[in-house]
């Protein structure tokens, strides 16, 4: 019998994930986890060096369902939150296409943004009665007041840098992916699975976005030849091609199309937020920002509810230009929503999520003794996450594959060890914990943190 004192905090998408995770990791190391946080794709190749760790999946899709498999033999616990909970699928499509009977059969427990994602959860009908713990995520606690100075540093550089501006995040990975032949075969194997199951959703929800794609790119630039003086700051999502965006607008001045850094800075620093089906609507409602929902094409099967219910929606290119005026002109009321939130995020008050989900795991792993595997039961799940570790190391020298290394780079820019002490150094200063923790580097993209 042993205790788990390890905690594998894999981040796919560094703008979005990592500043939530570096909290989780002090938050872990400080009640006496090691904090293994880093690449996911780096953590898996790391894994089998590894024992008695906790693994925190960020998602539980069947693409998952071997390194899981994986991380089971290798005598891991895993635990699982899904990064996107919160705007979602519609439940039997959410089901179909982000759960997966395989994955739910290794999770011990799931960590759920509030109320309605945990019942989504339990609805799902490979679900075996594991724990839900409604806690809310380490990145709305960051969005919290008190620690929303951590991204002072990054506000005031934008707001520098750029002036007034208003900020576009676009949400177009299945027809803008930034490796173009990988969004069209997720596309067509999520189509083919649907189709598998009598079901055409995931093909009209392709054309759905194609089409919501061609008016953002018409919009865009109709909304800064109609605002000439002040800057609009397009945002494409994490798994976009931001060249086809930049392309596009060579020619307007005042359109600054980035991904630098994570979005919230920028969400604090602006005006107002537009977008279409974007967590980020649900960031700015929290953060009290005019936010402004471009609908000019409607389908209440694909479109999601909680998106349009904080949002400030306009339907056409006129409601749209009218609302940025009364925003501009100072005349624009923001409506609070935040009563809309407590059905979809816990802990917006009180205890940070963080601090819940530690306290869960310090309750589960580092104080209740579990069954070891031993050396020779490892042994087969070594040998295949080794030889999975080579299969992915080749792939990701072919320029096209979603595991290649221009892809990965992408998503999860270098870090150095500075990096991870600044930004420790941040939470210390807000919080006025955290002072004995200290990170080391394991390997490229991998850090400990610990006492």
């Amino acid at each position: 019998m042993s205790t788990f004192n390890t905690l594998l905090i894999p981040v796919e998408s560094q703008v979005r994930e990592l500043d939530g995770k570096i909290l989780l990791a002090c938050a872990a190391a400080e009640k006496g986890f090691n904090s293994i946080i880093g690449s996911r794709a780096h953590i898996h190749h790391h894994s089998s060096k590894i024992r008695n760790a906790v693994y925190l999946a960020k998602s539980m899709r069947r693409f998952s369902n071997r390194m899981f498999k994986i991380m089971h033999g290798l005598g891991h616990k895993i635990v699982a939150w899904d990064e996107e909970g919160l705007v979602r699928l519609p439940d039997d499509q959410y089901h179909m296409h982000r759960l997966s009977p395989i994955t739910f059969g290794y999770i011990d427990h799931l960590f759920a943004w509030g109320n309605s994602d945990a019942q989504v959860f339990k609805n799902y009908s490979a679900y075996k009665n594991q724990p839900v713990h409604i806690v809310g995520n380490p990145r709305i606690d960051i969005l919290r007041p008190e620690l929303r100075g951590y991204f002072q540093p990054e506000t005031d550089n934008i707001i520098e840098q750029h002036g007034d501006y208003i900020l576009i995040n676009t949400n177009f990975g299945q027809v803008n992916h930034f490796i173009p032949s990988v969004g069209t075969s997720e596309a067509n194997r999520d189509k083919n699975f649907s189709e598998n199951a009598n079901n055409n959703f995931i093909s009209n929800r392709f054309k759905h976005k194609q089409t919501l794609f061609n008016e953002f790119k018409k919009v865009i630039p109709l909304l800064a030849n109609t605002f000439p003086t002040i800057k609009f700051i397009v945002r494409p999502h994490p798994s976009e091609n931001v060249t086809n965006w930049q392309q596009l607008f060579v020619e307007n001045k005042n359109i600054k199309v980035t991904n630098d850094g994570n979005v919230i800075p920028w969400i604090i620093g602006s005006k107002a937020l537009i977008s279409n089906g974007c967590t980020t609507s649900i960031e700015a409602t929290v953060l009290d920002k005019p936010t402004l929902g471009y609908y000019p094409i409607n389908n209440d099967l694909i479109d999601d509810a909680l998106h349009k219910a904080l949002c400030d929606i306009a339907s056409c290119n006129q409601k749209l230009i009218e609302k940025i005026e009364a925003i501009l002109s100072k005349d624009y009321k923001i409506t609070n929503n935040h009563h809309l939130l407590a059905e979809h995020i816990a802990s917006l008050k009180g205890e940070l999520a963080t601090d819940k989900i530690i306290s869960t795991l310090v309750q589960h792993y580092l104080e209740t003794p579990h069954v070891q595997r031993g050396t020779i039961a490892r042994l087969p799940s070594i040998i295949h996450n080794n030889v999975r570790t080579l299969v992915k190391n080749n792939k990701s020298k072919r320029l096209s594959h979603r595991n290649s290394a221009a892809y990965h780079k992408h998503r999860f820019p270098p870090i150095d060890i500075n990096y991870l002490h600044e930004r420790i150094e941040r939470y210390q200063n807000l919080t006025g914990r955290f002072s004995s923790i200290r990170p080391s580097q394991i390997s490229n993209d991998i850090f400990k943190l610990h006492c």
